[in-house]
């Protein structure tokens, strides 16, 4: 019987999903910014080591942070069907599914976040909140996971993504990390403002 190391989740694999998602939320606020792909060279230990434009790594970076909301947004119990943000009907768990209310808090079990819960996260347009969340939900489904031809003819704006992406983390620092008593591990990266 193979069960969910709790432990090892909360240290290890949910702050990289989550180290995951802010990057990309950085990137995603700077290609708002620069409305067009820049030019970019990477350096490793003070030494140029590739060079191109800023969309080969900003599109990896928030393709895969997608696929990473989308698993932590079924670790605390969210789906989408239709288009609708719904919660998860805990049948449809495996008993090997890395789930909230396996982790254990001060008062029990951690439960699902609601499409409520997600709603009220947002400081003043609940329908907006959930409405991002559904549509990052069937972007990693549709546009990343498979390829839908009716996805690709109506794709999810990056301002979506980024507030989806934000609102993910919050979720996860709210529901998980908070009824723990724990602070969410900080992400060592240094931002600087381009000139």
């Amino acid at each position: 019987d193979v069960t969910m190391d709790i432990e090892d989740y909360l240290t290890r694999l949910l702050p990289h999903r989550l180290d995951a998602l802010a990057i990309a939320v950085l990137m995603l606020k700077f290609r708002l910014k620069w409305e067009e792909p820049k030019s970019m060279q990477i350096f490793v230990d003070g030494r140029l080591q590739f060079e191109g434009h800023t969309t080969m790594f900003a599109n990896p970076t928030v393709e895969i942070a997608v696929l990473h909301a989308r698993a932590l947004l079924e670790f605390i119990g969210l789906k989408a069907k239709d288009g609708l943000l719904l919660q998860l009907d805990l049948k449809a768990r495996q008993r090997d599914d890395a789930a909230i209310e396996r982790v254990f808090g001060r008062t029990g079990a951690l439960a699902l976040v609601s499409p409520e819960d997600v709603g009220a996260i947002h400081p003043d347009d609940s329908e907006a909140a959930k409405r991002a969340i559904a549509q990052l939900i069937v972007a990693a489904h549709k546009g990343l996971a498979h390829t839908s031809a009716t996805y690709f003819s109506n794709p999810m704006h990056a301002q979506d993504i980024l507030l989806a992406l934000e609102l993910t983390q919050r979720l996860v620092e709210k529901y998980v990390y908070a009824p723990l008593g724990r602070q969410r591990p900080p992400i060592l990266v240094e931002v600087r403002a381009l000139e």
